[in-house]
């Protein structure tokens, strides 16, 4: 925490975190290779369906924000550590659900079936996925 310029007490950061940036840089690395294991094991999946891999990207995105509406409520709270939500939030949702993976689905689905399919695939993408946010947030509240 920072000082007061005009007093001797700390003035509360509420982004700040009481972990120390190393352990903090650790949980996102750990929580980021669990998730970007999970994201291969999802195309992979996808592969053995023998489904395009924009499927993939739009399954991992859903299933993402479904879940991280879900924990946000929780890993916010005074009672959770403070590792819990680099590590979750940053890391294994970070890598889980990928907005490049999108980007790049959406450039070859212009390619293939031209701008107008590629566009309802965008906004059709975060239009879901901000729903499914809402959806996992509704349902954590729910089961309080």
């Amino acid at each position: 925490m920072r000082r007061s310029t005009s007093t001797s007490e700390p003035i509360a950061n509420p982004n700040s975190s009481d972990a120390p940036f190393v352990q903090e840089a650790f949980a996102i690395a750990a929580g980021g290779a669990l998730g970007a294991s999970l994201r291969y094991a999802v195309l992979l999946g996808t592969q053995s369906a023998n489904q395009h891999a924009a499927w993939a990207t739009a399954g991992a995105n859903l299933l993402g924000a479904l879940l991280l509406g879900m924990v946000v409520s929780r890993v916010d709270s005074p009672r959770a550590h403070p590792l819990i939500r680099p590590f979750l939030v940053v890391g294994v949702f970070g890598s889980f659900t990928t907005f490049s993976a999108l980007a790049f689905d959406n450039r070859a689905i212009a390619l293939q079936a031209g701008e107008v399919a590629a566009l309802l695939h965008i906004a059709g993408s975060i239009l879901t996925g901000l729903l499914a946010f809402a959806a996992g947030s509704a349902i954590a509240r729910g089961s309080r």
